[in-house]
């Protein structure tokens, strides 16, 4: 059936009735009403297999306003999650509006706060597909909040890192290393997070030397090693160490021979290579400014 079709039954349902038109059409406004929900749905459905994703995405949002005017919380988040789904292949925009209402429903209406964790993820990933890194780090935050409120760490783990990349990337590295020492915290000692450790403490310690603290760097790292004595043979604690050494040397030449070395066996990612490069500039080979 034409999804045009059934979205004219709809808007016919929702029109007003009143007097001998309300006794002969029968039912009231509100079963209408479910009616017209039911049928926005069926048209958003249709739409779907047709891969007119965003056309499904808007009837997803009419049957959820419907259902808010009856103030069926539960109706509301589920079609304007379904919204969200349609949406965020082909409107962003409309995707991140559609999920934020659904989590703020699940926070104040439901308490669901394990599917306001998973879709404030969702969240942060919508923001991030757009560039909006502030918008996805505060999300990445929250989604961090929601987890720890349900009892689930290891989630909560998963979105604060994220939290502390972005935010690395940002270059806001006071807050990155105060998230990653959070997590290891966390990490220390539990053998499903334990491997993940050399990583976290790189990170965290990158963060310290791209604020130009080469000897608190230093400190962090003889602390990790007493945290896990297990991190002395990894290629990252020969990296930092590697690195400090160089910025004690002022040796651009070592740290690029170092740097390039660690690449070649454990491949940098774009945080670390944009962290270390960071490092090299600022801290390796600052700009003298004194001989200008």
């Amino acid at each position: 059936m034409d999804p045009k079709q059934i979205i004219n039954e709809a808007e016919k349902l929702l029109k007003p009735q009143s007097g001998l038109m309300s006794f002969f059409s029968g039912g009231s406004q509100s079963y209408r009403s479910e009616e017209a929900t039911d049928l926005y749905i069926q048209a958003a459905n249709q739409y779907r297999l047709m891969k007119d994703f965003d056309n499904a995405g808007k009837q997803f949002v009419k049957a959820a306003n419907i259902q808010k005017s009856l103030k069926n919380h539960n109706d509301v988040a589920n079609n304007l999650v379904e919204a969200y789904k349609c949406f965020k292949d082909v409107s962003p925009h409309e995707a991140i509006d559609s999920l934020s209402q659904a989590i703020h429903i699940f926070l104040t209406q439901n308490g669901q706060f394990r599917r306001a964790a998973n879709f404030t993820l969702d969240l942060g990933e919508l923001y991030e597909g757009i560039n909006d890194l502030p918008n996805a780090i505060k999300s990445y935050e929250q989604a961090g909040d929601y987890f720890i409120t349900d009892n689930a760490e290891a989630l909560s783990n998963k979105a604060f890192l994220k939290c502390a990349d972005l935010s690395a990337l940002s270059g806001d590295y006071n807050k990155s290393v105060e998230l990653y020492d959070n997590i290891i915290k966390k990490s220390v000692g539990n053998s499903l997070s334990k491997w993940n450790l050399k990583d976290y403490f790189l990170k965290s310690i990158l963060c310290i030397l791209c604020l130009g603290d080469s000897i608190e760097a230093s400190k962090k790292l003889n602390y990790f090693l007493s945290e896990d004595p297990s991190f002395e043979s990894t290629r990252e604690y020969r990296l930092i160490n590697d690195v400090l050494e160089s910025i004690q040397q002022g040796n651009i030449d070592m740290f690029t021979d170092k740097v390039y070395e660690y690449d070649q066996f454990s491949k940098l990612d774009k945080l670390k290579t944009q962290l270390l490069l960071k490092i090299k500039n600022s801290v390796v080979e600052p700009e003298d400014d004194d001989l200008l």
